[in-house]
């Protein structure tokens, strides 16, 4: 087995509340300069930058799983991730669809910015990201995984959190990984929630300033492959997730 230092909720310029200095190749470099080997960017409710991200990612051979954070209607955050660019773009279509009619106010969210390959900021995209689809929590998990993607509750401590928003996971769910965020670690998030204790933790940086990006975790897997990054999600034949 292998294990790959990973940190996979990362958010660009393009999410409103992202540094200004998180373009993609800058994420990429800091990364590499971690030790980080696998990557997401998961920005708000959009995909814009994750092509772009995915090329500097191959030119500085990281792995890259183009993936989400979404916003469900019920206000919890779910990273979404993806075989490949075509599903994830399916995927952002789907939540373009369900997203409220409304522009984005620079002002009070912040600037919402699409990168070129050149790292350039290229336009801004003037739909509101930092709001809740209108998609059920049920419906999001089942339209991910139709899309041949897996998804994870967010930040299970924090705001918007299927915790938060609703006080415990609801049964018939296939959740079996979920994140805490780097603020807390295992031992108190389960004391405070004991009935977390089936659930496999992941923890990301969710890094909003190239300062905070670096691996709380690695995956254990055989070699890497989306296959085997779900199974270590599912806790599979050895595949797992290990916070470190």
């Amino acid at each position: 087995m292998q294990k790959l230092r990973a940190d996979l909720h990362l958010h660009s310029v393009l999410s409103p509340c992202g540094d200004l200095l998180m373009t993609p190749l800058e994420i990429v470099k800091k990364a590499e300069m971690q030790g980080i080997e696998v990557v997401a960017l998961t920005d708000h409710n959009s995909a814009e930058n994750v092509e772009v991200f995915k090329y500097h990612c191959e030119k500085h051979n990281l792995i890259c799983i183009p993936a989400m954070e979404a916003e469900t209607k019920e206000e919890i955050h779910i990273l979404c991730y993806f075989p490949d660019l075509k599903a994830l773009l399916k995927w952002q279509q789907h939540i373009y669809k369900k997203l409220p009619d409304q522009e984005n106010d620079e002002d009070f969210f912040g600037p919402q910015i699409k990168c070129d390959y050149n790292d350039q900021f290229q336009s801004k995209v003037k739909r509101l990201l930092a709001a809740a689809a209108d998609l059920s929590l049920e419906e999001c998990l089942d339209r991910v995984q139709e899309l041949g993607g897996i998804a994870v509750p967010s930040h299970l401590d924090r705001k918007h959190s299927i915790i938060s928003q609703l006080g415990f996971i609801p049964t018939g769910l296939d959740i079996k990984t979920a994140e805490i965020s780097k603020n807390t670690d295992q031992e108190s998030v389960l004391k405070k929630f004991p009935f977390l204790k089936e659930l496999q933790f992941m923890q990301n940086s969710d890094s909003h300033y190239l300062r905070e990006i670096k691996a709380y975790q690695q995956l254990i897997v055989k070699e890497f492959s989306f296959a085997e990054f779900k199974k270590a999600l599912q806790k599979k034949d050895g595949r797992k997730i290990e916070l470190i």
